[in-house]
């Protein structure tokens, strides 16, 4: 049976007016179309943020101990081979000067005590950038091949035949890499002490005081003995020994969580547009008034500080 125009009319009218509470299936289609394309990238920036966060709040415990033992003894010494080396700088500048050219020599005595002044001052120089290689690479990989580094400089300057080439070989590459291998050793420290930080931080310290002692007495029956490109062969065991020391510098993971979070955060820093300044320099901390006056003086103290080491023993010969 066929339907007459106003039965057609009235089912189309009643359809139109069954379908107007409701929104239409064409209108629905563009709405959830960017909601399902925006999906991945939203619950990935969540991820991001999730894993970041607990990384950042809940560093690992120190363990006031254990391992953080031996940590502390490869710290002490590697604060009594760089420090003490650099303490008795100069007994190896006096070999120097009776090597190389003659002690009423001014201008070879200009010449000479740069090699000490290069050396001293490289390895505090290179600490702010040390502590950027410390944050990306961690302790350990920086100590290791900060001693790798500083004992290839020493071994080469056993090999000099002039005073200029120690320029480079002690005065940079000898110090940088014992600034590389140094500052490490203050940084892991924290990561293993947390109470008991005051006491392992003098007894580390206190290994630059021993080994100056020890090294005065033990490089002037060197040089005598074997010369001064022997005694420098034989300081390269103290750099040999602080390169072994550097694997100790193990980095604390609590749990596989913090592992997986290490990794993630290592490998979504690529992704996110972050600037590296932000990340790694905070200059606010100047605008904290004790903090700015610390700052401040300690390079000023610095001055003044290898001076008694340098001009104490031409006193001692003078008298």
């Amino acid at each position: 049976m066929v339907p007459s125009q106003e039965e057609a009319a009235a089912a189309a009218q009643g359809t139109g007016e069954a379908q107007l509470p409701g929104p239409s299936p064409v209108e629905d289609a563009p709405q959830s179309g960017p909601g399902t394309s925006n999906g991945p990238e939203v619950a990935a920036e969540k991820v991001e943020l999730e894993l970041a966060r607990p990384a950042a709040a809940e560093p690992p415990e120190p363990p006031e101990g254990g391992w953080g033992w031996l940590v502390m003894l490869a710290a002490m010494w590697c604060n009594g081979s760089v420090l003490g080396i650099q303490n008795t700088c100069a007994v190896l500048f006096v070999a120097m000067l009776e090597t190389f050219g003659s002690k009423n020599d001014d201008k070879m005595l200009f010449k000479t005590a740069w090699v000490g002044s290069l050396s001293m001052g490289m390895i505090f120089f290179c600490c702010p950038i040390v502590s950027i290689f410390t944050d990306i690479f961690g302790c350990r990989k920086t100590a290791v091949v900060g001693a790798a580094v500083g004992f290839i400089g020493l071994m080469s300057s056993s090999f000099v035949s002039s005073i200029e080439p120690l320029y480079f070989t002690y005065g940079i590459v000898f110090a940088c890499g014992c600034s590389f291998a140094y500052q490490p050793s203050l940084v892991i420290l924290g990561h293993y002490f947390k109470k008991r930080l005051g006491l392992v931080n003098g007894i580390v310290t206190a290994g630059s005081s021993v080994f100056t002692i020890l090294l005065t007495f033990l490089l002037r029956v060197l040089i005598d003995s074997v010369g001064l490109f022997y005694t420098l062969r034989v300081l390269c065991i103290f750099m040999f020994v602080l390169f072994l020391a550097g694997f100790t510098y193990r980095p604390l993971v609590s749990s596989t969580k913090d592992k997986e979070s290490e990794g993630s955060r290592f490998s979504l820093f690529s992704r996110r547009k972050l600037s590296p300044q932000k990340k790694f320099f905070n200059f606010a901390i100047f605008k904290v008034t004790a903090y700015a006056v610390w700052a401040v003086g300690i390079p000023l103290a610095l001055f003044g500080y290898f001076v008694p080491y340098v001009h104490l023993i031409s006193t001692s010969a003078a008298i």
